[in-house]
């Protein structure tokens, strides 16, 4: 083999390798792309199934025996959460589940796709079918009809939900804010 012949060999190898490895990194890219697609669209039922569960609740445990006339009544803004007598879908008969959208307020959740991993939020949920790990968080606070991205120190008739999921398999966290208005 002459060295015309040796240097189209190595020219031909030279670009066989990097056709090679330009097939292999946007098949890694593929990969990715579904992963996250997956991870997002996971990370979304959870967020929303919770927003859908705090949209259910009272507005205030003040409305529980009645409606509410008075920003007096509600539950002050520095105390909002669950009181010590309430639980996440308790198991225990002297709790009682959430009742109302602030008790919400702190709310932390997990999701593992390995349930003999220690447990590091507040509560676990049902994570069969997942392939990743899930956390989700809530904060509730109140909020003045004019400024919806700020907080408000005292009761209104709007509190702002802002669920927030993040998993260690997931570039992002996705965070869902909602509105929840009490209309007398």
């Amino acid at each position: 083999m002459g060295t015309g012949q040796i240097l189209l060999t190595v020219s031909a190898l030279m670009v066989l390798g990097i056709i090679i490895l330009s097939a292999n990194s946007t098949l890694l890219e593929n990969e990715r792309v579904v992963m996250d697609s997956e991870f997002g669209v996971a990370a979304i039922s959870l967020a929303t199934s919770l927003v859908e569960e705090i949209q259910g609740k009272l507005y205030d445990a003040a409305a529980a025996d009645s409606g509410i006339t008075s920003l007096a009544s509600l539950t002050p803004a520095g105390s909002l959460g669950p009181n010590t007598s309430e639980r996440y879908r308790p198991t225990d008969s002297t709790k009682t589940d959430f009742n109302d959208i602030d008790d919400f307020n702190n709310f932390y959740i997990e999701y593992v796709a390995d349930p003999s991993k220690p447990k590091k939020a507040t509560y676990r949920g049902d994570s069969r079918g997942f392939r990743a790990d899930y956390f989700m968080r809530a904060k509730v606070f109140y909020v003045y009809k004019t400024d919806l991205n700020g907080t408000a120190g005292i009761p209104t008739w709007h509190k702002k939900i802002i669920v927030s999921v993040a998993s260690p398999s997931s570039r992002d966290t996705l965070v869902f804010p909602t509105i929840i208005s009490y209309w007398n």
